[in-house]
């Protein structure tokens, strides 16, 4: 067995992938309803603490994105991860950017100043 979790699919067959029926809202904006569902959606930090990117991942090879300061999603009992814990069920999840909520305090550099 090539797989410690789940038995190794055949070669040959390629199972449909898994879709969710997910409404995400960017910045109160809709992005996406329940009547189109999707493959995956990512929130990710951009890195200068004043917005999220926001990837709906529609079918294969297909994907939508958009910028946003504040992300709903919600649909019947999802999980979603965040710092590599698996959290749920929920059936909504709203994300907020808050600048300055995280900050590393690093040590002074030796010899400066």
């Amino acid at each position: 067995m090539a797989s410690l979790v789940h038995p190794a699919a055949p070669t040959t067959a390629h199972p449909p992938p898994r879709t969710y029926r997910l409404r995400v809202e960017a910045d109160g904006v809709l992005l996406n309803d329940l009547d189109r569902p999707v493959e995956g959606v990512s929130v990710t930090a951009q890195g200068d603490g004043g917005l999220v990117d926001v990837v709906i991942h529609t079918s294969p090879g297909r994907s939508e994105s958009r910028e946003a300061k504040a992300v709903t999603v919600s649909g019947a009992d999802f999980r979603y991860r965040a710092d590599i814990h698996v959290t749920g069920p929920v059936r909504t999840r709203t994300w907020t950017v808050r600048a300055g909520a995280w900050s590393l305090i690093l040590p002074p550099v030796v010899g400066a100043g």
